[in-house]
């Protein structure tokens, strides 16, 4: 394969990622407002019941990103849209931060298990990361930017790029595009106030 036609194909891959990410916001904003409009009062307690805290909100988040993201980012966004400006852009960066960090645990941790073969085995069982490790010969480092900057399971891009004795400073520079991905949907967002 030809560097150009390499280029064409990592930007493809990055783009269909990328539009997946703001159909996925479009999803999510959409069936909050559903169950907004049908739940209205359990909706407010559960919101209220975690923003209100806010170390308990990050809490959860930090659980979530550490586990492969099981819930998204944006819905704690949402949850702090309330709140005022300041407060507000202080959670998205201090939730990007966040991301990163746990990112990095699941980095350390697959250089841990890529020493353990009996780990190394259950992890490419149960997660099947074929797939993964093909982009990784395909794309290399630009992986982990896709994975910081769309909904690709960042934390297990993360726990894979670790297994590969990949150089951390390099792991840690390319994941710190995460930031953006977080301001990103963080102004767009807190430009949705009074509609979700």
């Amino acid at each position: 394969m030809s560097e150009k036609s390499g280029n064409k194909d990592f930007y493809n891959y990055f783009s269909r990622n990328l539009i997946k990410g703001f159909v996925y916001l479009l999803v999510l904003i959409g069936l909050i407002i559903v169950f907004k409009s049908l739940f209205k009062s359990q909706y407010d307690a559960l919101e209220h019941q975690v923003s209100d805290n806010y170390v308990l909100m990050m809490g959860i988040f930090l659980v979530s990103e550490i586990i492969v993201g099981i819930l998204p980012p944006e819905l704690f966004m949402i949850w702090s849209i309330d709140d005022p400006g300041f407060a507000y852009t202080f959670i998205v960066i201090f939730m990007a931060l966040t991301s990163i960090l746990a990112g990095w645990i699941n980095y350390r941790l697959g250089k841990f298990i890529s020493t353990k073969e009996f780990f190394m085995n259950l992890f490419k069982k149960r997660f099947r990361l074929k797939k993964y490790q093909k982009r990784y010969e395909q794309y290399g480092s630009g992986l982990i930017i896709v994975a910081a900057l769309t909904p690709l399971p960042f934390a297990l891009i993360s726990l894979l790029t670790g297994t590969l004795a990949y150089p951390q400073k390099k792991y840690l520079i390319f994941a710190s595009f995460r930031i953006i991905r977080f301001v990103v949907y963080g102004i767009l967002i807190w430009n949705l106030e009074g509609v979700i």
